[in-house]
């Protein structure tokens, strides 16, 4: 009976034993699957999201936001404080996207003010691109930047909301009617050397061997959209007052 009761316990214990180990297990591969999908600061999201065109958009204050938000995150990356730059470039985005819905809201709209010809989208279009500018200028070196490259996520989400938006913006602009799209073609023609700016520092990274995979498809993206602009741009308004395509 001893005997018995002996080998029941130890049956008992090796249960025990085995489902401890088995529980152990389970739990360690879930708190490893938690690790590997938990996401960084500096993670990546989908593509430029540009939002719906409203007309209480306030455009002149997200350029203001979105320019101290922009100098802040390239103080705070050359300082590793990689997480705050990560806010702070979500905060660009986020203030560039409100700019250019704004802007391009207004496009096509006419003057609020009976004395004069001018109209709003005009200004708003010029100043909102020059934001678009900026932005993509102070971002590009920054992927194959020592420090930069710990914020490559937000770097690209950035960088990409900049230029696509920018490229909806210009094509409103440009499938005006002529006598509307004529308001813009002082302005416009003045930028269009941007884009080749713009085109210039992409490939310059892009033929260094410093930049990530991520951010070489980050810039590889970038250049096609600026590209795609550009094009567009210099074939309505590259010929200035006298372009063809603006008669």
């Amino acid at each position: 009976m001893q005997n018995t009761d002996t080998t029941r316990s130890r049956d008992a214990a090796r249960t025990l034993t085995r489902r401890l180990v088995g529980t152990t297990a389970g739990f360690a591969v879930a708190l490893a699957t938690f690790s590997v999908s938990a996401p960084s600061a500096d993670a990546s999201t989908s593509g430029a999201t540009c939002g719906a065109t409203a007309a209480s958009t306030n455009w002149q204050a997200a350029v203001t936001s979105a320019k101290t938000a922009l100098a802040k995150a390239q103080t705070n990356i050359a300082k590793g404080n990689y997480s705050v730059a990560a806010k702070q470039l979500r905060a660009v985005r986020h203030q560039t996207d409100v700019a250019n819905a704004g802007a391009t809201w207004l496009i096509g709209k006419p003057s609020t003010d009976p004395e004069s010809d001018d109209v709003p989208g005009v200004a708003a279009v010029l100043k909102v691109g020059a934001l678009d500018h900026r932005v993509t200028m102070a971002l590009v070196p920054l992927f194959a930047d020592p420090h930069g490259v710990h914020t490559v996520g937000s770097l690209t989400n950035t960088l990409l909301e900049a230029d696509t938006c920018r490229d909806k913006m210009l094509g409103k602009v440009i499938a005006l009617k002529a006598g509307k799209r004529d308001d813009y073609v002082d302005g416009l023609s003045d930028t269009l050397g941007t884009f080749k700016q713009e085109l210039t520092a992409i490939q310059n990274q892009l033929a260094g061997n410093a930049l990530t995979a991520r951010g070489r498809n980050a810039l590889s993206e970038a250049q096609q959209v600026v590209s795609k602009t550009d094009a567009a741009m210099q074939k309505v308004f590259g010929g200035g007052e006298r372009s063809p395509h603006l008669r």
